[in-house]
This record gives structure tokens, sequence and C-alpha cells, in this order.
């Protein structure tokens, strides 16, 4: 899932089953959110991932993606 605030795009969720990873599924997926954003005219594209998740951080590496050096704060609201 993909969108934008008018300012930056957001890669809210990309998920590829199992049985199909490493197969270039998910570089086409991001390739198409990328092209979705481009083509809105937003320059820039971001996402988050959790720290724990190395495997993933790893892929978006090599995607080009670069750590934002940003911190993300959450309230749950029924608490």
């Amino acid at each position: 899932m993909v969108g934008h605030d008018g300012h930056r795009g957001w890669v809210y969720y990309l998920a590829v089953q199992p049985s199909h990873q490493r197969q270039g599924v998910a570089r086409a997926l991001m390739s198409a959110c990328e092209d979705w954003v481009r083509e809105r005219g937003v320059l820039k594209i971001q996402l988050m991932v959790r720290h724990s998740n190395q495997d993933v951080i790893a892929f978006y590496n090599a995607l080009g993606y670069v750590d934002g050096e940003v911190v993300v704060l959450g309230r749950f609201l029924d608490r």
C-alpha cells in the first residue's frame, strides 16, 4: 500500500508470499510504488522498518534506501 501527503510518499505495507520471495517480486512492487509517487509530483518516498528486521533493512538498503535518522513516536489511544 502506497500513498502520499503532498510532501512525501509513504510505503505503508509491502509483503510477498514466502513461496514467491527472492524472485524479484518485492523489487518490482517497490518500483511500482516509486513510479506511483513520482507520477504525482512527489520527490521523496519513505517507509518504516523495525530495527530488529535486519533482512528487510538490507533489502531496502540494496534498493538505495538509507536510514533517515528520525525517531518515530506513537501512542495507543485506548490506554
